[in-house]
């Protein structure tokens, strides 16, 4: 009876947290981004068209889709080389991808301030062999910061799937007369692939919310949808949260897409774990 007790005071308060930090502020966010001191209305809406703003939405989303690729390629390489390195070794490597994959925020800021910033060691490196600098402080570079969590997160999340592949499939295709690129076409590939999509999907989530690092990079320099809404409410550029609501809402939409196609991979994935089981 008390176990029974204690289980759904947990769950209450699983449920009053969901409603305090989930529900509210969300149906909160929606109330602000339809409504004014008149009622219903889509003025924010109008607002947030503007030219500054689509710019910012068009610059999010070209540089979630580059970090996400070029993580989504770089962590699939690396989950692939751990799953042929021995056990201890994946093991490691794979917590400390975990590691490196919450690393971000001021902290990964700072970091990348010390290695490639205006003083920076390895542009001072870069500048004695006669190489060029990188700016970090431009927005077309900014997808190498980005890269520091993305590749570890693409591994974390890819190394299961690359576990569901037995290493005995690899040698009796090689006895079969299989090369390894035959087998990686028409084995590996296929069954890697619904994880590989979801995993994308979830790199271009993580990086198209990403507001702490750049902002602690750039203070604001660099014109994308999550500081743009930092802006409005902040009052740096004019308190307008009617504005920022709006433009929350349109990225709480595309984060709500990339969860519908990250929820349609995993089932895609189940439907070929049981064909194959």
């Amino acid at each position: 009876m008390n176990l029974r007790l204690v289980s759904i005071g947990i769950t209450a308060l699983f449920f009053l947290f969901l409603l305090m930090f989930l529900v509210l502020p969300g149906g909160y966010l929606v109330l602000t981004a339809f409504t004014n001191k008149t009622g219903l209305t889509l003025e924010h809406f109008a607002e947030a068209t503007k030219p500054l703003f689509f710019r910012a939405l068009g610059n999010s989303l070209t540089l979630s889709l580059q970090s996400a690729l070029e993580g989504a390629v770089l962590g699939a390489l690396a989950a692939g080389a751990l799953w042929r390195s021995s056990p201890r070794t994946s093991r490691f490597l794979g917590g400390l991808s975990g590691i490196a994959a919450n690393f971000a925020g001021v902290p990964l800021a700072f970091a990348f301030v010390v290695l490639f910033g205006a003083s920076g060691v390895m542009n001072f490196i870069l500048q004695g062999i006669g190489l060029e600098t990188i700016d970090i402080y431009r927005r077309q570079n900014l997808h190498i910061v980005y890269l520091y969590f993305q590749v570890p997160l693409m591994t974390v999340l890819m190394l299961p799937a690359f576990a569901a592949i037995q290493k005995d499939w690899l040698e009796a295709a090689r006895g079969l007369g299989a090369s390894p690129i035959v087998f990686w076409l028409r084995v590996g590939i296929p069954v890697l692939l619904p994880t590989l999509l979801g995993s994308f999907v979830l790199l271009f989530a993580n990086s198209f919310g990403a507001y702490a690092t750049v902002y602690a990079l750039s203070q604001g320099s660099i014109n994308l949808l999550p500081t743009q809404i930092g802006f409005q409410v902040s009052g740096q550029v004019g308190y307008n949260p009617g504005a920022a609501a709006a433009l929350a809402s349109i990225m709480a939409l595309v984060l709500l897409i990339c969860l519908v196609f990250y929820r349609l991979s995993k089932r895609w994935a189940a439907r070929l774990e049981g064909g194959a089981a």
